[in-house]
């Protein structure tokens, strides 16, 4: 194992030569100072992207609220202190394990296109796909946001403590005010620099006077305030039914005004929203059984694909983290995973998605010789066992922006692992009632067709664009013994392919698994961190056999919780603010 590493760089460092700008490929890269690890142990565990939204949260557990609580007050603590990344104008996936019942949930709060969705959307007038950074900021890229819904159905059914309790904190933080973190300030430096324009409400509030706000001053958000005070009196519903439900409508369809191709948001797009229960994914890799998001997440499928692959194509025992041959199996596995799930992935609304098959033993074979005796172009998705054409036309690459990871472990063994996101950082910069309304709907393909055949994840009304959120639990012995997941856009089951790696089979604490190095495979670019946490444990150079490399920071956020030697371990990824806290 790697010596234990109790500090790193200083968090108040500057950004480092190199740095990636924020871009389709890179959404919110990495804080560009260090800070130590954060990492707890404890009989109860919060992990969250920002030190105000962890404190909250224990605070909720040590008064006996559930996992779940907690989750209500972490999620609402971060709609006011990390709008860049979530919010409750967003949507975002909870697996929640409920220790009594010894039951395994899925919640599915993804954002849905609204009736009068259309699949050209987010093409030009000359049929041509919108550029991806005006397509960004359009009406026609909002979704309808469920992570109100999701939050509201979890506490119904998990939680403890009175709702409005658990959105106490939130409402003091966007009332009284906070100092601005440096990631937060860091972002709307970016953002500012983003080439599109903002809506007057968004550069009133975070930009005003064209300057983010003053590092030592208290920051507020009024308008947040009071809609998190509704919701604390009238409950998730009123989101989607009543006063606020018509404020939100008209703000986004203002923005008609200014956009003549959008059609507008209908009553019934957010007052027929509907959070769905979905079956786990799981299959059993790496002497564990592994569950985590099924579609319309992509990544779920991804990271146990990847995982597969390796496991077939490597001799993974006794391995450690030095050895060259199992890095560069990895970034083979990513690529031929990324080609199966950006492929066969869309809304199971319109038929079942072919996970079984794509998790078949013999199907894993074949596609992992495949790979053994490829070069190192791109591969092309797979045909799994039962299904002998191509149905659709392959789609033009993605991009995933601003996300959140929180995951809670309570005193009762109940666990929550939660990934919501707002899409681009910031979302669209469009501002409702003190929300960053969401940009999800450009996780659809713009091009709803390709060579003549229609693209799996095309926009329809009604529908859930895939994501690659996924929101991930171990057993062992049909114990928990993991949580996990983390942003990163279409990186998340790279990231957390490494990490469960370091885990579970080099024997890694919590604190090194999320701290060590990331790599992606981007197409025929192996891209390598620049600067991480943890030093490489070999030149990287030593992988330039697998096409061109690219050194740059790698944007992760991983939130662990690792149940290890009698106690459960919290670790915070240090490429972000995040905290880890826990209760003796």
């Amino acid at each position: 194992m790697l010596s234990t590493l109790l500090l790193v760089l200083s968090f108040w460092g500057c950004v480092p030569a190199g740095s990636a700008p924020i871009s389709r490929n890179d959404p919110e890269s990495t804080d560009p100072g260090r800070k130590g690890i954060s990492n707890a142990r404890g009989s109860a565990v919060v992990v969250t992207a920002n030190p105000l939204a962890s404190t909250a949260a224990l605070a909720v557990l040590k008064e006996g609220g559930t996992a779940v609580d907690a989750l209500v007050t972490a999620q609402a603590v971060l709609a006011v202190v990390e709008p860049q990344s979530s919010g409750l104008a967003g949507g975002g996936f909870l697996l929640h394990w409920d220790a009594e019942q010894r039951r395994l949930e899925v919640l599915d709060g993804r954002e849905v296109a609204p009736q009068r969705s259309r699949p050209d959307d987010l093409l030009s007038s000359s049929g041509a796909p919108l550029p991806w950074r005006e397509a960004t900021a359009k009406a026609n890229a909002i979704g309808i946001p469920g992570t109100v819904a999701l939050l509201w159905d979890a506490h119904r059914n998990h939680g403890r403590l009175a709702w409005a309790r658990t959105l106490q904190p939130a409402i003091r933080l966007a009332t009284s005010g906070f100092q601005p973190s440096p990631r937060l300030l860091r972002s709307l430096r970016l953002v500012r620099r983003f080439g599109v324009a903002h809506s007057p409400t968004f550069q009133a509030l975070y930009l005003p006077g064209g300057k983010p706000p003053p590092a030592d001053q208290p920051f507020r958000n009024p308008a947040l305030a009071q809609t998190l005070m509704l919701l604390a009196r009238d409950g998730g519903p009123a989101f989607y039914q009543g006063p606020l439900a018509t404020r939100i409508l008209h703000g986004v369809n203002a923005l008609q005004a200014s956009e003549a191709d959008f059609r507008g948001w209908r009553p019934a797009d957010l007052s027929r929203y509907a959070v769905l229960q979905r079956t786990p994914l799981c299959s059993q890799q790496l002497q564990h059984r592994i569950c985590t998001m099924p579609p319309p997440s992509s990544g779920g499928l991804a990271l146990l694909q990847t995982l597969a692959l390796l496991n077939h194509s490597t001799d993974l025992a006794g391995s450690s983290a030095a050895e060259p041959l199992i890095w560069q199996q990895l970034a083979r596995a990513q690529a031929w995973a990324d080609a199966d799930r950006l492929y066969w992935v869309n809304d199971p609304r319109d038929g079942a998605i072919p996970t079984a098959g794509l998790l078949d033993p013999a199907y894993i074979a074949i596609r992992a010789n495949a790979m053994e005796h490829a070069n190192a172009a791109e591969p092309t998705p797979g045909l799994p066992p039962g299904i002998e054409r191509y149905p659709y036309g392959r789609p033009d690459r993605g991009r995933e922006q601003g996300t959140t990871q929180i995951t809670i472990v309570d005193g009762s063994g109940n666990i929550a692992t939660y990934t919501s996101s707002v899409e681009t950082i910031f979302g669209s910069r469009h501002l409702v009632a003190g929300m960053v309304m969401n940009n999800q709907l450009t996780d659809f393909a713009f091009s709803p067709t390709r060579g003549g055949q229609p693209v799996a994840n095309r926009r329809l009304p009604g529908r859930r664009p895939m994501s690659s959120m996924a929101p991930t639990l171990v057993f062992r012995n049909g114990q928990p013994v993991l949580a996990l997941g983390s942003p990163g856009g279409r990186s998340i089951p790279h990231l957390l392919s490494r990490v469960l790696l370091a885990s579970l089979v080099w024997k890694e604490p919590a604190a090194q698994a999320v701290a060590l190095p990331h790599l992606s495979r981007r197409g025929n670019t192996l891209v390598m961190e620049d600067n991480p946490p943890l030093p490489w444990p070999f030149p990287p150079e030593l992988l330039a056999s697998e096409g061109r490399l690219r050194r740059q920071p790698i944007g992760s956020g991983t939130a662990l919780v690792q149940w290890m030697e009698g106690s459960w371990q919290g670790a915070a990824d240090p490429r972000r603010e995040g905290t880890a806290l826990a209760l003796p």
